[in-house]
């Protein structure tokens, strides 16, 4: 059995929290060892709240992984997040993630409290984001977010290492924070913003191939190889406060850390020199990292 963790492939949570830290020197075999107690926790919360229909994945980064794993082959693809585009979006790598989500943010806190108090002093916390969905799956921005996920039994093909590889079940995961400044973005009419976003702002319809921009932002992450869509798993969510820095937790599982780089080497203009017009218009990337989550069985059988 290859389960994959219990965040990757749900649809519609409406609630998140994620937990980035670091590893106290000297603690790894410690971390190890609550993972592997990570499973019982999340039953004794999934049996007080049902209906919350919680999960709970971890991640762990390429400074850690390597001394988790049992070859070269589990999470090979798994690296540190680099700067990319000139700055345009800064690496904040840490060691762990930890991705809590359901349909309560109430059951979520609950969770995490226990879950980091089950890690105690072996891990450092260095950023911890709650998210939420908004009405009709929009983001602060008046789109719909996630059009194109894909859905039902497209994602564990997209999501999910399959077997017979070392790894299966795993997923790697891409967390990035895009802080949106709301007063500059209101500026623009809709049709302005339609423009570019690559839809209509009203029903979500894409614009006509002829009328988008080389830098629409659906021009930048719609992307084919070799005839194929380098799809993604998105489990992002609108974060922050009202009246403060708000915008959208960008969460992304994918069987292949290759689809989710290709992304974003498009997004910051590492490819063909044009950036997404988001980053000009909306969007600022304030953060930045990557790990591998492997499977429920390798997480509650980690060496340490």
């Amino acid at each position: 059995m290859s389960t994959p963790q219990s965040t990757v492939l749900p649809e519609n949570m409406s609630a998140c929290i994620v937990i980035e830290a670091d590893v106290t020197a000297g603690r790894l075999a410690d971390v190890a060892q609550t993972c592997r107690q990570l499973a019982a926790l999340l039953e004794r919360h999934r049996s007080r709240q049902p209906q919350a229909h919680l999960g709970l994945a971890v991640g762990f980064a390429a400074g850690i992984w390597p001394q988790l794993r049992r070859n070269d082959a589990e999470g090979a693809e798994i690296k540190p997040f680099r700067p990319l585009g000139n700055g345009l979006a800064p690496a904040t790598q840490h060691d762990i993630a930890i991705h809590i989500q359901s349909q309560s943010h109430g059951a979520n806190m609950l969770l995490a409290l226990d879950v980091l108090a089950a890690f105690g002093d072996a891990l450092q916390v260095a950023d911890e984001t709650h998210g939420c969905r908004l009405f009709e799956d929009r983001g602060y921005d008046g789109f719909v977010d996630g059009t194109e996920n894909p859905t039902d039994e497209q994602r564990p093909r997209y999501g999910v290492i399959a077997a017979p590889a070392a790894d299966a079940g795993g997923s790697y995961l891409m967390l990035q924070k895009y802080r949106h400044d709301l007063k500059r973005w209101a500026k623009l009419d809709d049709a302005a913003q339609s423009h570019i976003i690559g839809r209509n702002k009203a029903d979500d319809e894409e614009l006509p191939g002829e009328a988008r921009l080389p830098g629409t932002h659906l021009a930048r992450v719609d992307l084919k190889e070799n005839g194929e869509g380098l799809k993604i798993i998105r489990q992002s969510l609108p974060y922050g406060t009202a009246s403060g820095e708000h915008g959208l937790l960008f969460i992304a599982y994918c069987a292949r850390l290759h689809n989710i780089e290709q992304q974003l080497l498009s997004m910051f203009g590492e490819t063909d020199g044009h950036t997404d017009l988001l980053l000009e218009h909306l969007s600022t990337a304030v953060s930045g990292s990557y790990y591998f989550v492997p499977s429920e069985e390798r997480l509650a059988d980690l060496a340490g």
